[in-house]
C-alpha cells in the first residue's frame, strides 16, 4: 500500500443485532468449520505444538470431557486450535513463522506482514464467542422454562386430582 492510497478500516465492533453483521459472522463461522476439514500442506508440527487430547476437566458447576483431536495446535500467536486454521492464517499472512523447526514448534511465531487481515480474523472470531455464548444462554433459559412448565403441569395435574 502506497502513502497516497487510502487504507480501509478494519471493522472493530460486530453488532449481532445488525442482520449484516449477523450474517457475516454466520459466514465466518462456515469458513472456519470448512478450514478445520481441510487437507493440511505440511506436517503438523509446523503449524504449531501439537496437542491431540485434552484432558478431562472441572470449571466451577461445569464439566468438560476428555477431547480428542489429531489436528489441534498450539502456538504463541494463535492459542490452541486447528491446524487448517493456523494454515489459513499463513496463506493470508496475518501471522508469519521464522526459523521453523520440528524441536520447536512454539519458536518464532509473529503477527503478520497483514496485520489487517490478523485484526479483521480476531474481530470475527470475537463475534462469534459472542454469538455462541448467546446460544447457549438461550438454550439454557429454555430447557429452565421448559422443566418450569413441565413441573408446573405436574403440580396443576397433582391439583385437580380428588
Amino acid at each position: 500500500m502506497k502513502y497516497s492510497q487510502s487504507a480501509e478500516a478494519v471493522k472493530t465492533e460486530y453488532d449481532l443485532g445488525n442482520k449484516e453483521d449477523h450474517k457475516a459472522i454466520r459466514e465466518f463461522e462456515i469458513v472456519l468449520e470448512q478450514l478445520k476439514t481441510a487437507p493440511l500442506k505440511y506436517p503438523l508440527w509446523v503449524y504449531g505444538e501439537p496437542k491431540e487430547v485434552i484432558p478431562a476437566f472441572k470449571f466451577g458447576k461445569r464439566e468438560f470431557p476428555e477431547s480428542i483431536n489429531p489436528r489441534r495446535v498450539c502456538n504463541d500467536i494463535v492459542g490452541l486450535t486447528d491446524a487448517g486454521i493456523v494454515q489459513h492464517l499463513l496463506e493470508v499472512k496475518a501471522i508469519s513463522r521464522r526459523n521453523v523447526k520440528k524441536e520447536h514448534p512454539n519458536y518464532g511465531w509473529a503477527v503478520g506482514p497483514d496485520l489487517k487481515a490478523y485484526e479483521d480474523f480476531y474481530q470475527k472470531k470475537r463475534a462469534l464467542g459472542d454469538l455462541k455464548d448467546k446460544r447457549a444462554y438461550a438454550e439454557q433459559k429454555d430447557d429452565e422454562s421448559f422443566d418450569a412448565l413441565a413441573e408446573s403441569r405436574e403440580k396443576l395435574i397433582k391439583s385437580m386430582k380428588p
